[in-house]
């Protein structure tokens, strides 16, 4: 069913079109990447600062209110950018193991960070009150930032699988 729907897109229109355009994909793939780091970046201050290994300047509530913003619009960006590639290869894209695994750890990793944005603006000390809230914080910064990782490594994947 994947397979026939993957035919399918490939076959419009607008697919046809960013497949004939030289320059689409890799303008849309820049844009792609250059979102990526600015959510690797902006998640990766985050999640040092939930496991404590950096950030002692800044508060946890300073460094959400400064970071998720970005993190915000640059998963917008690449919902966009990754819709638009997908269109123009959804063979490539839609049929790979990888890319199923990528974007079940992007959502997983956008959770994490809703979970967090959310607490820290009912109570902005919300993650440092108690030692079980402090060991949570530590282990949602560890797994969102080996999910991170993850994502990356799974995203050149897709390449090869």
């Amino acid at each position: 069913m994947i397979s026939q729907f993957c035919d399918w897109l490939a076959a419009t229109r607008v697919s046809q079109i960013f497949q004939e355009l030289s320059w689409f994909v890799p303008l849309i793939q820049s844009v792609h990447i250059l979102s990526i780091a600015v959510v690797m970046t902006a998640a990766g201050a985050l999640d040092c600062k939930l496991l404590g290994i950096a950030g002692r300047a800044w508060s946890l509530d300073a460094l959400v209110s400064h970071y998720m913003p970005w993190i915000w619009s640059a998963l917008l960006i690449l919902l966009v950018t990754g819709t638009l590639l997908t269109i123009t290869e959804p063979s490539r894209e839609l049929t790979n193991v990888a890319f199923r695994a990528k974007m079940i750890m992007v959502i997983a990793v956008a959770s994490i960070l809703w979970i967090v944005q959310q607490c820290v603006r009912r109570d902005p000390l919300y993650w440092t009150q108690s030692p079980q809230r402090r060991k949570t914080a530590r282990a949602l910064g560890g797994a969102s930032l080996l999910l991170a990782v993850a994502i990356v490594v799974a995203g050149r994947w897709i390449a090869y699988l």
